[in-house]
């Protein structure tokens, strides 16, 4: 069905919203239990105990619990702690999925991204990103996902004359 109004913001708010409503997700699921561990695997590392900072270089797979990031060269930052922190990685492009009980895998992919476990936990897509769930998508030049907040903000850059492209489907009545 075709909205009223021709104005693209109630289908791109509507399009946000979609992809942040499903599923579980990482940062709920630590309140809940103790925060999985972080496995990662790489060509080569370099850790500092001292600085809590570490860079891995070469086909770099991150997993924790539901989630994967993948990149070519990842910075990993973690609290005095050594709880994870924040996550920068650069790629070709870099990854990210979080697969989600009982719903489409989110999935999101940019040339740089960075990922934050707390102050809320949240991904951000940089130089041109593209997040889906399912059939659902969202491209911007910048676009930073909330999942416990099930919010997504998204821009767009001078290449997309400052707009994003939002690209929403309506729910079956079917299951698949």
């Amino acid at each position: 069905m075709k909205p009223a109004t021709d104005h693209p913001a109630p289908r791109i708010a509507l399009a946000l919203l979609l992809l942040g409503t499903v599923g579980l997700t990482t940062a709920q699921e630590t309140t809940e239990a103790p925060a999985p561990p972080v496995e990662l695997s790489a060509d080569t590392a370099e850790v500092n105990d001292a600085t809590g900072v570490s860079i891995y270089r070469g086909n770099v797979i991150l997993t924790r619990g539901r989630m994967e990031i993948i990149g070519a060269v990842m910075t990993v930052t973690t609290d005095e702690n050594r709880e994870l922190e924040r996550i920068v990685v650069e790629g070709s492009p870099a990854r990210y999925t979080e697969t989600l009980p009982d719903a489409p895998t989110r999935q999101a992919e940019a040339p740089r991204m960075e990922y934050y476990a707390s102050g809320p936990e949240r991904i951000i897509l940089l130089e041109g990103g593209r997040l889906w769930q399912g059939d659902n998508e969202v491209l911007g030049e910048t676009i930073t996902h909330y999942p416990a907040e099930q919010r997504t903000i998204a821009e767009g850059g001078q290449a997309e004359g400052g707009r994003v492209n939002v690209t929403v489907y309506p729910d079956s009545d079917e299951s698949p």
